[in-house]
C-alpha cells in the first residue's frame, strides 16, 4: 500500500519543551489563515467520508463504484491535502493503483510541506542509525513539518521513539528516556515506552527499564478509567498490556522483588502462565501450583529447555524421589506427539503453490520451480515486522536442523517493503544477528506498486510461512507467531515430515 497517511504522532526538540498552557496558546494562532482547531475539524470530515467511501470500494454494484469514482475525481478539486490523500488511498483500494501513484506524485508538487512529504522524509530518522545524527534529523524534521501547523499526528510519536530506541541502544538511557517522556499519544504512549524500554533491558539497564514500563503500565490504566469499553481506543491501548506486566514482573523477578513482581501479573486482566510466572511461583515457594503451571505448558508442547529442568525439579521435590519421572515424561511425550500430529494433519491442505522467479542478494535468479523434488519452507517477512523477527531465532534452529538435507530448503522473502533501500536493510538486519538465511526481496513492481509474489499467495499478514511438497503443492500455511522456539522448531519438522510423504 502507499504511504499515505501513515498514523504516527510528534516530538518537539528536547530544549523546546512547551508547557501545557503554551501548547494552548498555539492551537489558537493562525496558521496559513486555518486555526488548528479548524484543522482538526476538516480531518474530521475527512474520516468521515473515508468511511463512506470505503464501504462503497467494497461494492460489486457497477453503478456504485462509478459513483465512488466519480465522488474521489471531486476531492482532487480540494485545497485540502487530506482530501487528496483520502482519494489516493481509495484509489489504491478499488485497483486503480497507476492513478493512486499519479495523485501522489501532484500531491508532492501541490503540498511541497505537507503530510505526505512528511511521512515520506521521517523514514530518513528511521534508517540513521548514529543516534546524534539522529537527533539532528529530528529536530530539522520537526522544524520543517510543525505539527502546530500539520495538526497533532502519531507520526510525531513513532519519531520520536525512534531517537529514543537509537539512544538506547547506543547505551545513554538518560537520553533515551527524556525521548519516552516526550511521548504524547493518549493510546499509543504506553506501546511508545515499553519499547524504549525492551531495548534498555535487552542492553542490560534492567533499572531504568523497570522505570519505565512501571510508567507505561500507570499510564495505560489512568488512560482506561472511565473509558466505555467499546471505544475502538481502549482496545489499541490494552493491546500490549498484558506484556508490559510481564516484561516489567520479570525485572522485578531478577531484582528479588517477588512479592512486587506477583503484583504487577495479576495486574493483567489474565495472567499469562508463561516462564516468568512460573519463575516466580518457585521464588515464592508456591512448588505445587508451579509444577502444575509447567505441567499444562509442557503437555502442549510450549515448554522449553528451561521449563523442562523445572519440572524436573520439582517432580522430585514434590514427591521426595525422581521415581517415575521416566515414565510420567514418556506417556506426556507420546501425547504431545499425538496430538501435534492430529492437529496438523486436520490443517494440512493440497493446493498448488504459485510459481515465481525473485532474485536473491547476490542477483541470481531463483525460482520456486528450481526445488522441484524438494520440501520447500517459504518465509515471508519485513525488517518492521515484530512478529517475523520474532520468529527468527526459532527459524534459525530449523535451518540449522536441515542444513545437511539436500531434501529440504529454506527461502526467506522480504516483502511489503517500507524503506527506501530494503534489499540493504534486509541483509544488514540479518547480518546483524547472524542469521544464515536464503533471501529473496519480493521488490514491488514499478508499474502496479504491489508485491506480486506475496499477492500471488494471497498472503493478509506476515509472518506467514508456506510448507510445499516435492510436487509444488502447498500442504501448509501458518500466520503470526508465538510460543517457545522448541516447540517451534518441533512444528516445522513435523510439517516437513508430513510434506516430504507426499
Amino acid at each position: 500500500m502507499p504511504l499515505i497517511i501513515v498514523k504516527q504522532k510528534r516530538t518537539l526538540n528536547i530544549q523546546q519543551k512547551v508547557t501545557t498552557m503554551k501548547r494552548l496558546i498555539i492551537t489558537l494562532l493562525l496558521v496559513g489563515g486555518v486555526t488548528l482547531a479548524q484543522s482538526q475539524s476538516a480531518k474530521v470530515n475527512v474520516d468521515s467520508l473515508q468511511r463512506k467511501y470505503t464501504a462503497m470500494s467494497r461494492s460489486t454494484d457497477a453503478k456504485v463504484q462509478a459513483e465512488l469514482k466519480k465522488e474521489l475525481y471531486n476531492q482532487l478539486k480540494s485545497k485540502e491535502e487530506q482530501r487528496w490523500l483520502m482519494a489516493a488511498n481509495l484509489f489504491f483500494q478499488i485497483k486503480m493503483n497507476s492513478t493512486s501513484d499519479s495523485v501522489q506524485t501532484v500531491i508532492k508538487k501541490k503540498f511541497p510541506n505537507g503530510i505526505l512529504i512528511r511521512n515520506a522524509e521521517v523514514s530518513k530518522i528511521y534508517d540513521q542509525k548514529d543516534p546524534q545524527k539522529k537527533e539532528i534529523l529530528f529536530n530539522a524534521w520537526i522544524k520543517k513539518f510543525s505539527p502546530e501547523r500539520l495538526g497533532s499526528d502519531i507520526v510525531y510519536d513513532y519519531a520520536r521513539q525512534a531517537v529514543g530506541w537509537a539512544w538506547a541502544e547506543a547505551g545513554n538511557s538518560q537520553k533515551a528516556l527524556e525521548y519516552a517522556e516526550l511521548l504524547e499519544n493518549p493510546v499509543w504512549r504506553g506501546e511508545g515506552m515499553a519499547g524504549i524500554a525492551a531495548t534498555l533491558k535487552q542492553k542490560g539497564d534492567i533499572a531504568n527499564a523497570g522505570i519505565l514500563l512501571q510508567k507505561a503500565i500507570s499510564h495505560v490504566e489512568n488512560f482506561l478509567k472511565g473509558k466505555d469499553e467499546n471505544d475502538r481506543s481502549v482496545g489499541f491501548a490494552r493491546a500490549g498490556f498484558s506484556s508490559y506486566c510481564n516484561s516489567y514482573a520479570d525485572i522485578l523477578y531478577q531484582q528479588k522483588r517477588y512479592d512486587e513482581a506477583w503484583t504487577y501479573l495479576n495486574k493483567s486482566p489474565k495472567p499469562r502462565q508463561d516462564q516468568t510466572y512460573i519463575n516466580i511461583l518457585i521464588a515464592l515457594g508456591r512448588n505445587l501450583e508451579a509444577f502444575r503451571c509447567l505441567d499444562a505448558l509442557v503437555s502442549k508442547g510450549q515448554g522449553g529447555t528451561e521449563a523442562t529442568a523445572q519440572l524436573k525439579a520439582l517432580y522430585v521435590k514434590l514427591n521426595g524421589s525422581d521415581v517415575g519421572y521416566s515414565q510420567y515424561m514418556s506417556s506426556m511425550n507420546e501425547a504431545v506427539e499425538k496430538e501435534r500430529h492430529e492437529t496438523l494433519v486436520k490443517s494440512m491442505i493440497n493446493e498448488p503453490a504459485p510459481m515465481f522467479s525473485l532474485k536473491d542478494v547476490d542477483g541470481n535468479v531463483v525460482s520456486l520451480a528450481d526445488y522441484k523434488g524438494k520440501v520447500v519452507i517459504l518465509d515471508f517477512w519485513a525488517t518492521w515486522c515484530g512478529p517475523c523477527k520474532k520468529s527468527f531465532p526459532a527459524m534459525q534452529m530449523a535451518v540449522n536442523k536441515y542444513k545437511d538435507d539436500p531434501n529440504v530448503k529454506f527461502l526467506f522473502i522480504h516483502t511489503w517493503e517500507k524503506e527506501d533501500n530494503p534489499t540493504k536493510s534486509a541483509i544488514d538486519y540479518l547480518k546483524e544477528n547472524n542469521y544464515s538465511f536464503k533471501l529473496l526481496m519480493d521488490l514491488k513492481d514499478p508499474v502496479t506498486k504491489t508485491n506480486k509474489v506475496i499477492e500471488s499467495f494471497k498472503v493478509t499478514g506476515i509472518p506467514t510461512k508456506f510448507v510445499i511438497d516435492g510436487k509444488g503443492n502447498i500442504r501448509f500455511k501458518v500466520t503470526g507467531f508465538s510460543g517457545e522456539n522448541e516447540a517451534a522448531v518441533a512444528e516445522i519438522s513435523k510439517m516437513v515430515k508430513m510434506a516430504g510423504k507426499q
